[in-house]
């Protein structure tokens, strides 16, 4: 099975289950491993819809994804750049 769907399964699955001390940190960690994890915006739209207090969840998870671009384009050709 995809570590993508599964990953993404359990987010959501947090979503609904568990507070939200547990899924946000889920759902940024996710979007942190996976490249272009849009589940992850479309997984924060869903966090607004069910518990929508003036936190903008979905936009915020979008303008994350969007500054981890090139973060971790950064990462990955420093971390190829080193040998030992």
């Amino acid at each position: 099975m995809n570590y993508r769907i599964l990953v993404t399964v359990l987010v959501f699955l947090s979503i609904i289950f568990l507070p939200y001390w547990f899924y946000v940190p889920a759902l940024i960690l996710a979007m942190g491993f996976f490249p272009l994890f849009w589940e992850g915006v479309l997984l924060g739209f869903l966090i607004d819809v069910l518990y929508g207090q003036g936190i903008y969840a979905g936009f915020l998870s979008l303008i994350g994804l969007l500054m981890l671009l090139p973060l971790r384009e950064r990462i990955r050709t420093h971390s190829s750049n080193t040998s030992l």
